[in-house]
């Protein structure tokens, strides 16, 4: 599975938006956009980190 589609099941799951996440996480909701879309197929770990971290996931557990 992709990160897109993970991040896209996760965020429906806890009703979260994108903004909810950019502003929890410190990553800009443009960049999310771009993951989410699949137009960036390879964020950094930096990226992935901020995300899972304010997900209460591991980088692994979102990328699974």
């Amino acid at each position: 599975m992709k990160i897109n589609d993970n991040l896209n099941r996760i965020l429906k799951g806890k009703s979260m938006n994108v903004h909810q996440l950019s502003r929890g996480a410190g990553v800009a909701h443009e960049n999310l956009y771009k993951i989410l879309k699949a137009k960036n197929k390879n964020p950094g770990v930096y990226t992935v980190k901020k995300i899972a971290d304010y997900l209460g996931l591991t980088i692994d557990e979102l990328l699974k």
